[in-house]
């Protein structure tokens, strides 16, 4: 996947999700290099969306967390901070680096996946 396209797909994910006033997220599965994270008003209930990243680096994220949705709450690190944060992760060329912006934590805190694929599915 381009970085065009994550761009896209993270726009598309962003779209959908500010589409409510708070998001609750957590890690429903890791297998054979594919993380899929879901999300909801209430996860206790049912999920909304799932969203899947495909061939993993690495992966910092707390297993649960919630998300104001006033501001997108995913974005796709570029530039130098993308560079920084493949170094410390040892993350190989053709990989994205993708941030969740969980609320209640410090604002340089992130939920970081670095992955060379993402993508998403509403689910009702």
């Amino acid at each position: 996947m381009d970085s065009d396209h994550a761009e896209q797909t993270v726009t598309r994910i962003n779209n959908y999700l500010q589409q409510q006033l708070w998001f609750d997220f957590e890690v429903s599965e890791y297998q054979k290099g594919r993380l899929v994270v879901i999300g909801s008003i209430d996860t206790t209930v049912s999920h909304n969306v799932e969203i899947w990243f495909k061939d993993i680096a690495f992966v910092s994220l707390p297993m649960e967390w919630k998300t104001d949705t006033s501001a997108p709450p995913l974005s796709l690190i570029e530039g130098v901070e993308a560079v920084e944060i493949s170094s410390r992760f040892q993350v190989e060329v053709g990989h994205h680096i993708f941030r969740f912006s969980p609320e209640d934590y410090a604002p340089q805190f992130g939920c970081l996946i670095g992955a060379r694929e993402i993508g998403f599915q509403v689910v009702k």
